[in-house]
């Protein structure tokens, strides 16, 4: 299945005993995309790893990992993300390697992880256009609304976490899989499931989280800053967005909001935001929460949106400009706050109320 004529046989050559194969996670991608992507991967040597803008779990878990493991092969890896790392992720092993340009733009492959459109690498895009069009591109990404952007495209809207993704592609390339990989790759992983409680883990998801903690990744040392460790100001902020928090349709909507004067408030920062519209969609009765969010530019607002059945966060969001997954999904929308609130807000009515009479 691989080419053995890379400049320095380094896929073949450099495979270890570490690349434990699982069976059941053997032809889970086309082989065709497995071969094309290896091609890609054998013909570079120095490769970035793009995570894409206002970070999270999985996409900085899949640059990292994703590094962890081609270093392995003999590759030159630099992760790149346009925007800050939340310090939930410090534990993340190579976080120091992370970068926030593509600097000289000497790369021979880019591969653009955990969104299927340029766009959403943000700053990283903005800046360099021109090296992204004709740039060799491997685009690895499990969001629904994903068109692809790269000259191979893996997309699988059914793996819970590009994280799974990447480790079904390890599996079928035989790459080695290493601690700082496995760990990564499960931040990923245990992110986009919330530890596996979402209806997104399927026995696929589970299979290949275990083939992580058989290379040595460590559950506890991801849950704990993810879901249970908080800073002080970051409760703050939770609790004055929960306090500020509106409900329409006999509670089955939920709306609240932040702005740099509640960031103010709070003694917080904009990194210390992550999963509020999570939080709201927790509280009982809830079936649709939206949380906005506009810092800096008073003309942005960035919509989170979570959802339980039978409503798409994906297919809401897409209407806006969005994308993402079905039970959660976000959007960027050219309005100041108010006015971003008060026009979806009155969507996500109407898309109650039709439900209602529908059903």
């Amino acid at each position: 299945m691989l080419n053995k004529k890379s400049d320095s046989g380094m896929i073949e050559g450099n495979r270890t005993a570490s690349a434990l194969v699982a069976p059941s996670l053997q032809g889970q991608i086309d082989p065709k995309l497995v071969q094309q992507a290896l091609h890609l991967i054998e013909q570079a040597q120095r490769i970035a790893l793009l995570a894409h803008e206002h970070p999270d779990g999985d996409c900085l878990g899949s640059a990292l990992g994703f590094a962890h493991i081609l270093r392995q092969i003999g590759k030159d890896c630099v992760p790149v993300c346009a925007d800050p790392t939340p310090d939930t992720f410090n534990f993340l092993p190579g976080l120091d390697t992370l970068q926030h340009t593509l600097g000289d733009e000497q790369f021979d492959l880019v591969i653009a992880l955990d969104a299927g459109e340029l766009s959403r690498f943000g700053a990283i895009y903005e800046q360099h256009k021109i090296f992204l069009q004709r740039v060799p591109l491997l685009n690895i990404d499990h969001h629904i609304s994903s068109e692809g952007c790269g000259q191979v495209n893996i997309i699988d809207p059914t793996a819970a976490a590009t994280g799974e993704l990447l480790v079904l592609f390890q599996q079928q390339a035989n790459l080695p899989l290493n601690k700082d990989a496995a760990m990564c790759l499960l931040t990923g992983m245990i992110t986009d499931t919330s530890s596996f409680q979402f209806t997104n883990t399927t026995p696929r998801t589970m299979e290949a989280a275990a083939q992580l903690l058989r290379a040595g990744a460590i559950p506890e040392v991801i849950v704990r800053p993810i879901f249970r460790s908080r800073p002080l100001p970051q409760v703050r902020l939770k609790a004055m967005v929960i306090t500020q928090a509106q409900t329409a349709c006999d509670g089955r909507l939920i709306w609240s909001y932040a702005t740099d004067e509640t960031l103010a408030a709070c003694g917080a920062d904009a990194t210390m935001d992550d999963n509020m519209s999570g939080s709201l969609r927790d509280i009982e009765g809830v079936q649709i929460a939206a949380f906005f969010k506009n810092y800096g530019d008073p003309r942005q607002t960035r919509l989170s949106l979570r959802s339980m059945e039978p409503y798409n966060a994906a297919e809401i969001c897409l209407a806006l400009g969005g994308g993402g997954h079905a039970r959660a999904a976000g959007a960027s929308i050219d309005m100041p706050i108010q006015e971003a609130m008060n026009t979806i807000v009155a969507m996500l009515q109407r898309t109650i109320e039709q439900q209602k009479t529908e059903a």
